[in-house]
Protein backbone atom coordinates (compact mmCIF):
# COMPACT_ATOMS: atom_id res chain seq x y z
CA UNK A 1 0.00 0.00 0.00
CA UNK A 2 1.32 3.41 -0.97
CA UNK A 3 0.46 6.86 0.34
CA UNK A 4 0.51 9.60 -2.29
CA UNK A 5 2.04 12.91 -1.13
CA UNK A 6 1.77 15.68 -3.69
CA UNK A 7 4.49 18.26 -4.13
CA UNK A 8 3.88 21.93 -4.65
CA UNK A 9 4.67 21.73 -8.37
CA UNK A 10 2.21 18.86 -9.00
CA UNK A 11 -0.39 20.54 -6.77
CA UNK A 12 -0.06 23.73 -8.78
CA UNK A 13 -0.79 21.88 -12.00
CA UNK A 14 -3.79 20.17 -10.47
CA UNK A 15 -5.15 23.48 -9.22
CA UNK A 16 -4.96 24.79 -12.78
CA UNK A 17 -6.84 21.73 -13.98
CA UNK A 18 -9.49 22.18 -11.32
CA UNK A 19 -9.89 25.82 -12.33
CA UNK A 20 -10.79 24.67 -15.86
CA UNK A 21 -7.62 25.81 -17.63
CA UNK A 22 -6.65 23.76 -20.67
CA UNK A 23 -3.09 22.49 -20.81
CA UNK A 24 -1.30 21.23 -23.94
CA UNK A 25 -1.77 17.57 -24.72
CA UNK A 26 1.62 16.30 -23.54
CA UNK A 27 0.62 12.66 -23.10
CA UNK A 28 -2.43 10.45 -22.93
CA UNK A 29 -2.70 10.88 -19.15
CA UNK A 30 -3.63 14.52 -19.62
CA UNK A 31 -6.87 13.70 -21.46
CA UNK A 32 -8.84 15.36 -18.65
CA UNK A 33 -12.61 15.31 -18.34
CA UNK A 34 -13.88 17.42 -15.47
CA UNK A 35 -16.67 16.09 -13.27
CA UNK A 36 -18.06 16.90 -9.88
CA UNK A 37 -19.59 13.72 -8.49
CA UNK A 38 -20.13 13.54 -4.74
CA UNK A 39 -18.91 10.34 -3.11
CA UNK A 40 -18.75 9.04 0.43
CA UNK A 41 -17.01 6.24 2.21
CA UNK A 42 -17.97 2.83 0.79
CA UNK A 43 -18.87 4.19 -2.67
CA UNK A 44 -18.13 2.45 -5.97
CA UNK A 45 -16.35 4.54 -8.61
CA UNK A 46 -15.95 3.60 -12.29
CA UNK A 47 -13.30 5.46 -14.32
CA UNK A 48 -12.62 4.96 -18.07
CA UNK A 49 -9.09 3.96 -19.01
CA UNK A 50 -6.75 6.94 -19.65
CA UNK A 51 -9.44 9.41 -18.52
CA UNK A 52 -9.68 11.41 -15.30
CA UNK A 53 -12.39 12.66 -12.99
CA UNK A 54 -12.65 15.22 -10.19
CA UNK A 55 -14.75 14.03 -7.25
CA UNK A 56 -16.21 15.88 -4.27
CA UNK A 57 -16.13 14.30 -0.83
CA UNK A 58 -18.97 14.73 1.64
CA UNK A 59 -16.38 14.71 4.46
CA UNK A 60 -13.05 16.59 4.28
CA UNK A 61 -10.05 14.29 3.96
CA UNK A 62 -6.51 15.12 4.96
CA UNK A 63 -4.73 11.96 3.82
CA UNK A 64 -5.35 9.09 1.37
CA UNK A 65 -3.82 5.72 0.57
CA UNK A 66 -4.20 3.97 -2.84
CA UNK A 67 -4.15 0.19 -2.95
CA UNK A 68 -2.62 -0.08 -6.46
CA UNK A 69 -1.26 3.19 -7.88
CA UNK A 70 -0.54 1.41 -11.18
CA UNK A 71 -4.27 1.04 -11.81
CA UNK A 72 -5.47 4.46 -10.64
CA UNK A 73 -3.59 7.65 -9.80
CA UNK A 74 -5.56 9.43 -7.04
CA UNK A 75 -4.56 12.78 -5.53
CA UNK A 76 -6.10 15.30 -3.16
CA UNK A 77 -6.85 18.65 -4.81
CA UNK A 78 -8.57 20.06 -1.77
CA UNK A 79 -9.91 18.67 1.44
CA UNK A 80 -13.17 17.82 -0.33
CA UNK A 81 -11.88 17.12 -3.87
CA UNK A 82 -10.09 14.11 -5.34
CA UNK A 83 -8.43 13.78 -8.76
CA UNK A 84 -8.68 10.24 -10.20
CA UNK A 85 -6.86 9.06 -13.37
CA UNK A 86 -7.38 5.58 -14.83
CA UNK A 87 -3.97 4.16 -15.76
CA UNK A 88 -4.60 0.46 -16.27
CA UNK A 89 -7.52 -1.95 -16.40
CA UNK A 90 -8.43 -3.44 -13.06
CA UNK A 91 -9.81 -2.65 -9.62
CA UNK A 92 -8.31 -1.01 -6.53
CA UNK A 93 -9.45 1.05 -3.55
CA UNK A 94 -8.52 4.25 -1.72
CA UNK A 95 -8.66 4.82 2.04
CA UNK A 96 -9.52 8.29 3.46
CA UNK A 97 -8.37 9.82 6.76
CA UNK A 98 -9.40 13.13 8.32
CA UNK A 99 -7.15 15.73 9.95
CA UNK A 100 -7.25 13.83 13.25
CA UNK A 101 -5.91 10.72 11.50
CA UNK A 102 -9.21 8.87 11.73
CA UNK A 103 -10.33 6.54 8.93
CA UNK A 104 -13.44 8.12 7.49
CA UNK A 105 -14.11 5.77 4.60
CA UNK A 106 -12.94 3.62 1.67
CA UNK A 107 -13.82 4.04 -2.01
CA UNK A 108 -13.67 1.12 -4.48
CA UNK A 109 -12.30 2.16 -7.87
CA UNK A 110 -12.71 0.18 -11.11
CA UNK A 111 -10.87 1.20 -14.28
CA UNK A 112 -12.66 -0.13 -17.36
CA UNK A 113 -12.52 0.28 -21.11
CA UNK A 114 -13.84 3.51 -22.51
CA UNK A 115 -17.11 1.92 -23.57
CA UNK A 116 -18.76 5.21 -24.50
CA UNK A 117 -16.27 5.94 -27.25
CA UNK A 118 -16.63 2.37 -28.56
CA UNK A 119 -20.43 2.65 -28.49
CA UNK A 120 -20.28 5.92 -30.40
CA UNK A 121 -18.06 4.39 -33.06
CA UNK A 122 -20.34 1.35 -33.43
CA UNK A 123 -23.41 3.58 -33.72
CA UNK A 124 -21.66 5.79 -36.26
CA UNK A 125 -20.65 2.91 -38.54
CA UNK A 126 -23.58 0.54 -37.84
CA UNK A 127 -26.50 2.84 -37.01
CA UNK A 128 -29.19 0.22 -37.63
CA UNK A 129 -27.68 -2.50 -35.45
CA UNK A 130 -28.72 -2.55 -31.74
CA UNK A 131 -25.37 -3.75 -30.44
CA UNK A 132 -24.85 -3.81 -26.67
CA UNK A 133 -21.37 -3.30 -25.20
CA UNK A 134 -20.26 -4.45 -21.75
CA UNK A 135 -16.98 -4.65 -19.88
CA UNK A 136 -15.82 -7.91 -18.29
CA UNK A 137 -12.50 -7.32 -16.53
CA UNK A 138 -10.03 -6.77 -19.37
CA UNK A 139 -12.37 -8.11 -22.06
CA UNK A 140 -15.21 -6.46 -23.97
CA UNK A 141 -18.54 -8.22 -24.45
CA UNK A 142 -20.63 -7.54 -27.56
CA UNK A 143 -24.26 -8.68 -27.39
CA UNK A 144 -27.54 -8.10 -29.18
CA UNK A 145 -29.19 -9.24 -32.39
CA UNK A 146 -27.72 -8.10 -35.70
CA UNK A 147 -29.23 -8.38 -39.14
CA UNK A 148 -26.42 -10.25 -40.92
CA UNK A 149 -23.07 -11.95 -40.65
CA UNK A 150 -21.46 -8.93 -42.31
CA UNK A 151 -22.66 -6.62 -39.53
CA UNK A 152 -21.41 -9.05 -36.90
CA UNK A 153 -17.98 -9.27 -38.50
CA UNK A 154 -17.83 -5.47 -38.84
CA UNK A 155 -18.65 -4.99 -35.15
CA UNK A 156 -15.98 -7.51 -34.18
CA UNK A 157 -13.44 -5.73 -36.38
CA UNK A 158 -14.25 -2.33 -34.83
CA UNK A 159 -13.87 -3.76 -31.32
CA UNK A 160 -10.60 -5.47 -32.26
CA UNK A 161 -9.27 -2.16 -33.60
CA UNK A 162 -10.20 -0.46 -30.34
CA UNK A 163 -8.40 -3.10 -28.30
CA UNK A 164 -5.34 -2.78 -30.53
CA UNK A 165 -5.22 0.96 -29.83
CA UNK A 166 -5.53 0.32 -26.10
CA UNK A 167 -2.70 -2.22 -26.23
CA UNK A 168 -0.35 0.22 -27.95
CA UNK A 169 -1.26 2.94 -25.46
CA UNK A 170 -0.37 0.87 -22.40
CA UNK A 171 2.93 1.97 -20.94
CA UNK A 172 5.64 -0.53 -22.05
CA UNK A 173 7.73 0.34 -19.04
CA UNK A 174 4.91 -0.70 -16.76
CA UNK A 175 4.79 -4.17 -18.33
CA UNK A 176 8.54 -4.45 -18.11
CA UNK A 177 8.40 -3.71 -14.40
CA UNK A 178 5.67 -6.28 -13.93
CA UNK A 179 7.62 -8.94 -15.78
CA UNK A 180 10.74 -8.19 -13.77
CA UNK A 181 8.77 -8.43 -10.55
CA UNK A 182 7.24 -11.72 -11.61
CA UNK A 183 3.77 -10.28 -12.03
CA UNK A 184 1.21 -11.54 -14.50
CA UNK A 185 1.52 -10.29 -18.04
CA UNK A 186 -1.25 -7.74 -18.59
CA UNK A 187 -2.90 -7.44 -21.97
CA UNK A 188 -5.74 -5.39 -23.37
CA UNK A 189 -8.10 -8.40 -23.18
CA UNK A 190 -10.22 -9.99 -25.89
CA UNK A 191 -13.58 -9.66 -27.58
CA UNK A 192 -16.35 -11.94 -26.32
CA UNK A 193 -18.97 -12.35 -29.04
CA UNK A 194 -22.49 -12.92 -27.73
CA UNK A 195 -24.18 -11.41 -30.78
CA UNK A 196 -26.79 -13.37 -32.69
CA UNK A 197 -27.82 -13.06 -36.31
CA UNK A 198 -31.55 -12.49 -36.62
CA UNK A 199 -33.92 -13.16 -39.48
CA UNK A 200 -34.27 -16.22 -41.68
CA UNK A 201 -31.04 -18.20 -41.62
CA UNK A 202 -32.07 -21.35 -43.49
CA UNK A 203 -31.13 -21.53 -47.14
CA UNK A 204 -32.64 -23.78 -49.81
CA UNK A 205 -30.44 -24.27 -52.86
CA UNK A 206 -31.85 -25.56 -56.12
CA UNK A 207 -29.24 -26.97 -58.50
CA UNK A 208 -30.01 -27.83 -62.13
CA UNK A 209 -27.50 -30.00 -63.99
CA UNK A 210 -28.52 -30.47 -67.63
CA UNK A 211 -26.43 -32.33 -70.19
CA UNK A 212 -27.15 -33.70 -73.65
CA UNK A 213 -24.73 -35.89 -75.56
CA UNK A 214 -25.03 -36.69 -79.27
CA UNK A 215 -22.85 -39.32 -80.96
CA UNK A 216 -22.55 -40.61 -84.52
CA UNK A 217 -20.61 -43.62 -85.76
CA UNK A 218 -20.06 -44.80 -89.34
CA UNK A 219 -17.93 -47.87 -89.99
CA UNK A 220 -16.96 -49.91 -93.06
CA UNK A 221 -14.70 -52.87 -92.42
CA UNK A 222 -14.05 -55.28 -95.31
CA UNK A 223 -12.49 -58.62 -94.36
CA UNK A 224 -11.68 -61.39 -96.79
CA UNK A 225 -9.25 -64.24 -97.25
CA UNK A 226 -8.52 -66.34 -100.33
CA UNK A 227 -6.42 -69.48 -100.64
CA UNK A 228 -5.77 -71.51 -103.84
CA UNK A 229 -3.79 -74.68 -104.53
CA UNK A 230 -2.25 -75.04 -107.99
CA UNK A 231 0.37 -77.73 -108.47
CA UNK A 232 3.49 -76.68 -106.62
CA UNK A 233 2.10 -73.19 -105.92
CA UNK A 234 -0.09 -72.02 -103.06
CA UNK A 235 -1.28 -68.43 -103.21
CA UNK A 236 -4.01 -66.16 -101.96
CA UNK A 237 -4.79 -62.84 -100.32
CA UNK A 238 -6.05 -61.59 -97.00
CA UNK A 239 -7.58 -58.42 -95.54
CA UNK A 240 -8.22 -58.72 -91.86
CA UNK A 241 -5.27 -60.79 -90.68
CA UNK A 242 -3.91 -64.32 -90.92
CA UNK A 243 -0.96 -66.32 -89.67
CA UNK A 244 1.16 -69.05 -91.25
CA UNK A 245 2.33 -71.76 -88.84
CA UNK A 246 5.13 -74.02 -90.01
CA UNK A 247 4.21 -77.47 -91.29
CA UNK A 248 6.06 -80.62 -90.29
CA UNK A 249 9.80 -80.14 -90.52
CA UNK A 250 11.66 -82.61 -92.78
CA UNK A 251 14.45 -82.83 -95.37
CA UNK A 252 13.70 -80.67 -98.37
CA UNK A 253 16.32 -81.81 -100.91
CA UNK A 254 17.31 -85.31 -99.76
CA UNK A 255 19.14 -86.47 -96.70
CA UNK A 256 22.13 -84.19 -97.13
CA UNK A 257 20.03 -81.02 -97.45
CA UNK A 258 19.42 -78.70 -94.52
CA UNK A 259 16.31 -79.17 -92.45
CA UNK A 260 13.51 -76.60 -92.65
CA UNK A 261 9.80 -76.06 -93.28
CA UNK A 262 8.55 -77.90 -96.30
CA UNK A 263 5.42 -75.77 -96.71
CA UNK A 264 3.55 -73.05 -94.76
CA UNK A 265 0.02 -73.79 -93.72
CA UNK A 266 -2.64 -71.05 -93.93
CA UNK A 267 -4.72 -70.07 -90.86
CA UNK A 268 -6.93 -67.01 -91.44
CA UNK A 269 -8.01 -64.85 -88.54
CA UNK A 270 -11.58 -64.99 -87.31
CA UNK A 271 -13.92 -62.69 -89.14
CA UNK A 272 -16.18 -60.68 -86.86
CA UNK A 273 -19.24 -58.63 -87.73
CA UNK A 274 -20.08 -56.39 -84.79
CA UNK A 275 -23.71 -55.52 -85.47
CA UNK A 276 -24.76 -55.34 -89.12
CA UNK A 277 -22.98 -56.61 -92.25
CA UNK A 278 -22.79 -59.04 -95.16
CA UNK A 279 -20.79 -62.22 -95.65
CA UNK A 280 -20.09 -64.78 -98.39
CA UNK A 281 -18.02 -67.94 -98.71
CA UNK A 282 -16.80 -70.14 -101.61
CA UNK A 283 -15.13 -73.52 -101.33
CA UNK A 284 -14.12 -76.16 -103.89
CA UNK A 285 -11.36 -78.74 -104.16
CA UNK A 286 -8.58 -76.24 -104.80
CA UNK A 287 -9.89 -72.84 -103.62
CA UNK A 288 -11.22 -71.17 -100.49
CA UNK A 289 -12.68 -67.67 -100.40
CA UNK A 290 -14.37 -65.89 -97.46
CA UNK A 291 -15.77 -62.35 -97.43
CA UNK A 292 -17.27 -60.37 -94.53
CA UNK A 293 -18.42 -56.75 -94.71
CA UNK A 294 -18.90 -55.08 -91.33
CA UNK A 295 -20.96 -51.98 -92.12
CA UNK A 296 -22.57 -49.86 -89.43
CA UNK A 297 -24.09 -46.44 -88.96
CA UNK A 298 -25.03 -45.53 -85.40
CA UNK A 299 -26.62 -42.40 -83.97
CA UNK A 300 -26.74 -42.02 -80.19
CA UNK A 301 -28.41 -39.52 -77.88
CA UNK A 302 -28.17 -39.34 -74.11
CA UNK A 303 -29.54 -36.83 -71.64
CA UNK A 304 -28.77 -36.13 -67.98
CA UNK A 305 -31.09 -33.89 -66.01
CA UNK A 306 -30.57 -33.67 -62.24
CA UNK A 307 -32.33 -31.16 -60.00
CA UNK A 308 -31.13 -31.74 -56.42
CA UNK A 309 -32.46 -29.46 -53.67
CA UNK A 310 -30.58 -28.97 -50.39
CA UNK A 311 -31.43 -27.09 -47.20
CA UNK A 312 -28.98 -25.97 -44.53
CA UNK A 313 -28.27 -23.20 -42.03
CA UNK A 314 -26.10 -20.24 -42.87
CA UNK A 315 -22.43 -21.06 -42.47
CA UNK A 316 -23.08 -24.84 -42.44
CA UNK A 317 -22.16 -27.21 -45.24
CA UNK A 318 -24.72 -29.46 -46.94
CA UNK A 319 -23.99 -32.52 -49.12
CA UNK A 320 -26.16 -34.46 -51.54
CA UNK A 321 -25.37 -37.51 -53.67
CA UNK A 322 -27.63 -39.35 -56.09
CA UNK A 323 -26.03 -42.39 -57.63
CA UNK A 324 -24.21 -45.24 -55.97
CA UNK A 325 -20.88 -46.78 -55.15
CA UNK A 326 -18.66 -49.11 -57.14
CA UNK A 327 -15.90 -51.32 -55.79
CA UNK A 328 -12.45 -50.45 -57.08
CA UNK A 329 -9.58 -52.86 -56.49
CA UNK A 330 -6.12 -51.48 -55.86
CA UNK A 331 -2.85 -53.27 -55.24
CA UNK A 332 0.47 -52.27 -53.78
CA UNK A 333 3.96 -53.35 -54.72
CA UNK A 334 3.77 -56.41 -52.45
CA UNK A 335 0.84 -58.00 -54.23
CA UNK A 336 -1.76 -57.08 -51.62
CA UNK A 337 -5.15 -56.25 -53.12
CA UNK A 338 -7.44 -53.77 -51.41
CA UNK A 339 -10.99 -52.83 -52.27
CA UNK A 340 -12.24 -49.27 -51.93
CA UNK A 341 -15.64 -47.88 -52.81
CA UNK A 342 -15.95 -44.86 -55.07
CA UNK A 343 -19.07 -42.72 -55.35
CA UNK A 344 -20.57 -42.06 -58.76
CA UNK A 345 -23.59 -40.14 -59.93
CA UNK A 346 -24.57 -36.54 -59.19
CA UNK A 347 -23.18 -34.93 -56.03
CA UNK A 348 -23.55 -31.38 -54.72
CA UNK A 349 -21.80 -29.74 -51.78
CA UNK A 350 -22.49 -26.12 -50.80
CA UNK A 351 -22.05 -23.67 -47.91
CA UNK A 352 -24.32 -20.58 -47.76
CA UNK A 353 -23.77 -17.37 -45.80
CA UNK A 354 -26.70 -14.97 -45.48
CA UNK A 355 -25.42 -11.44 -45.99
CA UNK A 356 -27.11 -8.09 -45.60
CA UNK A 357 -29.67 -6.61 -48.01
CA UNK A 358 -30.94 -10.03 -49.09
CA UNK A 359 -27.63 -11.23 -50.55
CA UNK A 360 -26.56 -14.85 -50.12
CA UNK A 361 -22.94 -15.93 -50.50
CA UNK A 362 -22.66 -19.45 -51.93
CA UNK A 363 -19.65 -21.74 -52.11
CA UNK A 364 -20.72 -24.59 -54.40
CA UNK A 365 -19.12 -27.80 -55.61
CA UNK A 366 -21.11 -29.84 -58.14
CA UNK A 367 -19.93 -33.03 -59.82
CA UNK A 368 -21.27 -35.56 -62.31
CA UNK A 369 -19.31 -38.82 -62.28
CA UNK A 370 -20.34 -41.69 -64.55
CA UNK A 371 -18.83 -45.07 -65.34
CA UNK A 372 -17.51 -45.27 -68.89
CA UNK A 373 -15.77 -48.65 -68.75
CA UNK A 374 -16.81 -51.29 -66.22
CA UNK A 375 -13.83 -53.56 -66.83
CA UNK A 376 -12.62 -54.47 -63.29
CA UNK A 377 -9.03 -54.35 -64.45
CA UNK A 378 -9.33 -50.88 -66.00
CA UNK A 379 -12.26 -48.91 -64.62
CA UNK A 380 -12.83 -45.66 -66.46
CA UNK A 381 -14.94 -42.73 -65.27
CA UNK A 382 -16.26 -39.66 -67.03
CA UNK A 383 -16.28 -36.58 -64.82
CA UNK A 384 -17.76 -33.09 -65.02
CA UNK A 385 -17.02 -30.91 -62.01
CA UNK A 386 -17.42 -27.26 -61.03
CA UNK A 387 -16.31 -25.35 -57.93
CA UNK A 388 -17.37 -21.72 -57.56
CA UNK A 389 -18.19 -18.95 -55.08
CA UNK A 390 -20.92 -16.48 -56.04
CA UNK A 391 -23.26 -13.94 -54.44
CA UNK A 392 -26.93 -13.92 -55.38
CA UNK A 393 -30.10 -12.38 -54.11
CA UNK A 394 -32.91 -14.62 -53.02
CA UNK A 395 -34.63 -16.23 -55.98
CA UNK A 396 -32.01 -15.23 -58.54
CA UNK A 397 -30.47 -17.83 -60.83
CA UNK A 398 -26.91 -17.92 -62.10
CA UNK A 399 -25.20 -20.32 -64.47
CA UNK A 400 -22.17 -21.63 -62.62
CA UNK A 401 -20.63 -23.52 -65.52
CA UNK A 402 -21.23 -24.31 -69.18
CA UNK A 403 -19.54 -26.64 -71.63
CA UNK A 404 -19.79 -27.21 -75.37
CA UNK A 405 -17.58 -30.10 -76.45
CA UNK A 406 -17.31 -31.26 -80.08
CA UNK A 407 -15.17 -34.25 -81.03
CA UNK A 408 -14.35 -35.77 -84.43
CA UNK A 409 -12.27 -38.86 -85.13
CA UNK A 410 -11.65 -40.50 -88.51
CA UNK A 411 -9.36 -43.40 -89.40
CA UNK A 412 -8.66 -45.54 -92.49
CA UNK A 413 -6.57 -48.66 -93.09
CA UNK A 414 -6.03 -49.87 -96.67
CA UNK A 415 -3.87 -51.98 -98.93
CA UNK A 416 -1.46 -49.69 -100.80
CA UNK A 417 -2.64 -49.08 -104.33
CA UNK A 418 -5.55 -51.51 -104.32
CA UNK A 419 -7.31 -49.66 -101.52
CA UNK A 420 -7.48 -46.51 -103.66
CA UNK A 421 -9.34 -48.12 -106.58
CA UNK A 422 -12.85 -46.70 -106.88
CA UNK A 423 -15.67 -49.01 -105.77
CA UNK A 424 -13.64 -52.24 -105.69
CA UNK A 425 -11.06 -50.55 -103.47
CA UNK A 426 -13.54 -50.78 -100.57
CA UNK A 427 -12.68 -54.47 -100.33
CA UNK A 428 -9.10 -53.59 -99.56
CA UNK A 429 -9.63 -50.98 -96.86
CA UNK A 430 -11.29 -50.44 -93.47
CA UNK A 431 -12.46 -47.02 -92.33
CA UNK A 432 -14.29 -45.52 -89.37
CA UNK A 433 -15.78 -42.12 -88.57
CA UNK A 434 -16.77 -40.98 -85.09
CA UNK A 435 -18.30 -37.65 -84.09
CA UNK A 436 -19.68 -36.46 -80.77
CA UNK A 437 -21.14 -33.29 -79.28
CA UNK A 438 -21.75 -32.52 -75.62
CA UNK A 439 -23.58 -29.56 -74.11
CA UNK A 440 -23.59 -29.06 -70.34
CA UNK A 441 -24.91 -26.30 -68.08
CA UNK A 442 -25.06 -26.06 -64.28
CA UNK A 443 -27.33 -23.45 -62.65
CA UNK A 444 -28.02 -22.52 -59.01
CA UNK A 445 -30.93 -20.71 -57.34
CA UNK A 446 -30.91 -19.91 -53.58
CA UNK A 447 -33.98 -19.22 -51.43
CA UNK A 448 -34.45 -18.16 -47.83
CA UNK A 449 -36.74 -20.62 -46.09
CA UNK A 450 -38.45 -21.34 -42.82
CA UNK A 451 -40.23 -24.44 -41.49
CA UNK A 452 -43.98 -24.79 -41.91
CA UNK A 453 -46.64 -26.45 -39.81
CA UNK A 454 -46.85 -30.25 -40.22
CA UNK A 455 -50.53 -30.13 -41.13
CA UNK A 456 -49.72 -27.97 -44.17
CA UNK A 457 -47.25 -30.45 -45.66
CA UNK A 458 -48.28 -32.39 -48.76
CA UNK A 459 -46.19 -35.35 -49.85
CA UNK A 460 -45.80 -36.72 -53.41
CA UNK A 461 -47.34 -40.01 -52.24
CA UNK A 462 -50.55 -38.38 -50.98
CA UNK A 463 -52.19 -38.65 -54.40
CA UNK A 464 -51.07 -42.22 -55.12
CA UNK A 465 -53.75 -44.93 -55.23
CA UNK A 466 -52.88 -48.61 -55.42
CA UNK A 467 -54.41 -50.27 -58.50
CA UNK A 468 -57.06 -52.90 -58.06
CA UNK A 469 -56.86 -56.38 -59.56
CA UNK A 470 -58.92 -55.41 -62.60
CA UNK A 471 -56.88 -52.26 -63.20
CA UNK A 472 -53.56 -54.08 -62.81
CA UNK A 473 -54.23 -57.36 -64.67
CA UNK A 474 -56.79 -56.34 -67.26
CA UNK A 475 -55.97 -52.69 -67.95
CA UNK A 476 -52.24 -52.84 -67.21
CA UNK A 477 -52.30 -49.83 -64.91
CA UNK A 478 -49.62 -49.29 -62.28
CA UNK A 479 -51.61 -46.60 -60.49
CA UNK A 480 -55.25 -46.67 -59.62
CA UNK A 481 -57.76 -43.89 -59.98
CA UNK A 482 -59.29 -42.26 -56.94
CA UNK A 483 -63.05 -42.16 -56.64
CA UNK A 484 -63.01 -38.40 -56.04
CA UNK A 485 -60.66 -35.50 -56.64
CA UNK A 486 -57.55 -36.06 -54.57
CA UNK A 487 -56.22 -32.98 -52.73
CA UNK A 488 -52.85 -31.90 -53.90
CA UNK A 489 -53.25 -33.51 -57.35
CA UNK A 490 -54.00 -31.69 -60.57
CA UNK A 491 -56.07 -32.94 -63.46
CA UNK A 492 -52.90 -33.89 -65.30
CA UNK A 493 -51.81 -36.05 -62.39
CA UNK A 494 -48.91 -33.86 -61.29
CA UNK A 495 -48.46 -32.71 -57.72
CA UNK A 496 -49.37 -29.13 -56.85
CA UNK A 497 -48.46 -29.32 -53.16
CA UNK A 498 -45.66 -27.61 -51.27
CA UNK A 499 -42.93 -29.90 -49.96
CA UNK A 500 -40.20 -29.48 -47.33
CA UNK A 501 -39.77 -25.80 -46.52
CA UNK A 502 -41.92 -22.84 -47.40
CA UNK A 503 -40.16 -20.20 -49.49
CA UNK A 504 -40.47 -16.59 -48.40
Amino acid sequence: MRIRLHTSTRLGSLILLAAGLTLGSVSRTQDFVASSDVISGGSQLVVPLFKSRVLRLDTPAARISVGSPDIADILILRATQLYVLGQDLGTTNVLLWDSEDRLIGAVNVEVTHDLESLKEKLFELLPNEPIEVYAAQRSIVLAGEVSSIISMNAAMLIADTYLAQVATAVDAQQFEQESQSGGEDQTAGEIINLMQVGGVQQVILEIVIAEINRAELRRLNAQFNSFHLSGDWNYGGVNGGAHFPDADVGPVFGSIAPWGPAIDAFAPADMVIGNQGLFASFLDADSLFNLALDVAKTNGLSKILAEPTLTTLTGKQAYFNSGGQIAVRTSNGFGDVNTVFKDFGVSVRFTPIVLGSGLINLTIEAEVLEIVNRDPEALEFGQRKVSSTVELREGQTMALAGLIDSRLQSSIEKFPGLGSIPVLGALFRSQAYRAGETELVIMATPHLAKPIAPENIRLPTDGFVNPGDAEFYLLGRLEGRASGASPGRSAAGTSEATFGHQLD
